[in-house]
């Protein structure tokens, strides 16, 4: 058994759940409760570095190899950053430490729904990832977050009710819940098709893909955007690999029968995505339908399952995409604490009134959009080229269009914050350490940059991934 792995997610858990406790106790203050956070993440992130690669965690359940090393590692600075500006943003919030636990829970989940290499233990790790977070979508407690929490909690409810149907049928063929075995064991039958269909199903809600999608925009603007930041990075990317662990582990051979199905959905949720943010005008919507297109995206390297590259190109978008599009919206909370900013209009000049934060918003927006040399370009590179390989050039061909659309609407934000006049006069909050939330964002930055050109760690582990499943 893998003990440092296991400790860290404990750790961080019992971090998370303690939180609150010393604070109605003690009474402390945010600023203590994010020190004693920080700590969880420092102590956590050291073990995982520490983790054992292809060892098992309590008799198979788990698993700790270089995926779940790495991308556990991205995972934990992706979510201690975002603690650091949910912080500077609710401070004055008397339940503040609540929110801050909740997130170091939720990024626990996380950490085990990646390392999931039984259908049970998915289940356990993504409705701890995901039972937090319907608590923090409801922390403002006004009419749209109460909203946003009634339709996040249904539409949770409805994904993992239809994945668990899928996991029963497959159980009832096999006798098992386990990935190695069910791999083994599954053979041509209509119930382990309908299963895997309900399965493929439960995690296209996770992940925002069509016909799927409806709920993500309305949730992440009724929501606070630093907790928008946790569902549509952080989140998003864990469950990215966790389907990546399904389809590779448990169904290759079922998996097979549905690339055209997966490529037809990549395409329509990509171009849905894009379409509907061309037609926002306020940023969070822009960038919740940006949340849409990316997962069109990710899925062509899913239904590019026959060549290795696609194994590089989910890992490497999850990568990068849990840090650019965390840090977009942390951004935008930024921007709304401080000036109120909501829609475009609202961003003219903000160039001028917020130079480095503009600038780090430019940059998470440019990778984004796949401009090198973020993260974001390499890792079209590795999905676009998955599709090509795989003979679905035409799967690549929609998704560069839609990459060529998706810049529209990333310019024209660039261009509202740079080259316009501004319109808003006064901020609404003028806190005194304002110079301290550039750091986390800027953090965020330099991991992009460095994952643009340093492509060494992503590939390696894909590669060592790729042998482990037979390629």
């Amino acid at each position: 058994m893998n003990v440092n792995f296991l400790a860290a997610i404990m750790i961080l858990a019992l971090t998370g759940a303690f939180l609150p406790v010393i604070n109605r106790i003690f009474r402390i203050s945010g600023i203590l409760g994010a020190i004693i956070a920080s700590a969880g993440y420092v102590l956590s992130g050291f073990l995982v570095l520490l983790s054992e690669k292809g060892g098992t965690i309590l008799s198979n359940f788990f698993v700790s190899d270089g995926v779940t090393q790495l991308l556990g590692l991205l995972i934990l600075v992706a979510s201690w950053m975002t603690m650091l500006v949910v912080y500077w943003v609710t401070e004055k919030d008397k339940f503040v430490n609540e929110l801050i636990g909740a997130l170091l829970i939720s990024t626990a989940g996380a950490l085990l729904l990646i390392s999931a290499t039984n259908f049970v233990s998915l289940v356990i790790a993504m409705e701890l990832m995901t039972m937090p977070t319907y608590l923090m979508v409801l922390f403002a407690f006004d009419e749209r977050s109460i909203e946003a929490g009634v339709k996040y909690f249904f539409n949770g409810a409805l994904a993992i009710g239809t994945m668990l149907f899928g996991i029963s049928l497959l159980y009832a063929v096999t006798g098992s819940f386990e990935f190695k075995v069910l791999a083994k064991e599954l053979f041509k039958d209509p119930l382990v098709l309908l299963g895997a269909v309900l399965i493929f199903a439960g995690f296209a809600f996770k992940i925002t893909a069509f016909p799927f999608h409806f709920w993500g925009p309305d949730v992440y603007e009724g929501t606070c955007p630093g907790v928008a930041a946790l569902l549509t990075g952080i989140t998003k990317s864990a469950a990215f690999i966790a389907l990546m662990r399904v389809i590779y582990e448990a169904l290759p051979a079922v998996s097979e029968n549905f690339t055209f199905i997966l490529a037809l959905l990549a395409a329509i949720t990509m171009t849905v995505g894009n379409l509907l943010a061309l037609a926002q005008k306020k940023v969070s919507r822009i960038l919740a339908y940006s949340s849409v297109a990316h997962a069109g995206y990710t899925l062509i390297a899913f239904a590019a399952l026959s060549v290795p590259l696609s194994v590089t190109g989910i890992l490497y978008h999850s990568a990068a995409y849990v840090f650019m599009k965390t840090a977009a919206f942390l951004c935008f909370a930024v921007f709304l604490f401080v000036w109120g900013a909501k829609t475009m209009d609202d961003y003219k000049g903000l160039g001028r009134r917020e130079p480095v934060l503009a600038v780090l918003f430019l940059i998470f927006l440019l990778s984004l959009a796949g401009v090198p040399p973020m993260a974001g370009f390499i890792s079209k590179v590795f999905v676009f080229a998955a599709a090509v390989d795989a003979g679905m050039t035409w799967l690549a061909l929609v998704g560069l269009i839609n990459s060529a659309f998706s810049v529209a609407y990333y310019i024209w934000i660039a261009k509202q914050m740079f080259l316009e006049e501004p319109t808003l006069e006064r901020p609404v909050n003028a806190p005194s350490n304002k110079k301290f939330i550039v750091v986390p964002l800027a953090v965020m930055a330099a991991f992009l940059i460095v994952l643009g050109i340093w492509l060494g760690p992503v590939v390696n582990v894909s590669h060592l991934f790729a042998l482990q499943v037979g390629f």
